[in-house]
């Protein structure tokens, strides 16, 4: 069971102290709270125990200030949440990677090996489970020389990245979920 913190008026290194012992002792209702957000935040387990450690000293001085220490965890949930809430930009980052593109050497058509005909089959199988608007920009996508960017596709498609990102998350959700079957 979680435990309650103590409050002290001045803000000292015991203060911390004892914030970081009581995420250190309770990282399991740290996991549970931010378990419905986790996919969705650019943000590792340090990330997350650094942000659970900042909750709980927001709560902690809330308590303090209205004089309920006994409403920390409830206090610490709701705060705690908010900066889940405020990790999670909407958008699944796994599948999001346009800031990290490999870098690559610009080759000519003669390069490449001709298109094999399996290929082309099982791009167009794997494009019919997906949305009109999906398949035109993962076709867009497709026949570009170079990788593009999440940007690229917001531009050429009058659209915000963020809506960019969230049409190639789903149609790569999708395609892989098919894929599995």
């Amino acid at each position: 069971m979680t435990r309650s913190l103590t409050t002290r008026t001045n803000t000292t290194s015991r203060d911390w102290q004892s914030v970081l012992d009581w995420v250190t002792a309770n990282r399991k209702l740290i996991r549970q709270v931010a378990s419905p957000y986790y996919l969705h935040m650019a943000a590792d387990i340090d990330d997350l125990t650094q942000e659970a450690v900042i909750a709980a000293f927001k709560a902690k001085i809330t308590c303090h200030k209205k004089g309920v220490p006994e409403k920390f965890i409830p206090y610490f949930r709701v705060v705690f949440k908010t900066c889940c809430i405020r990790l999670a930009s909407g958008i699944q980052t796994v599948h999001c990677l346009e800031d990290y593109l490999l870098p690559h050497t610009i080759s000519s058509h003669e390069d490449q090996p001709p298109s094999q005909p399996e290929s082309l089959e099982r791009i167009e199988l794997a494009l019919q489970v997906i949305s009109n608007r999906q398949q035109e920009v993962c076709l867009w996508v497709l026949e570009q020389p170079l990788p593009v960017s999440t940007p690229d596709i917001a531009r050429r498609f009058n659209i915000t990245k963020r809506h960019a990102c969230r049409i190639v998350s789903n149609s790569i959700q999708k395609i892989s979920v098919m894929k599995d079957q």
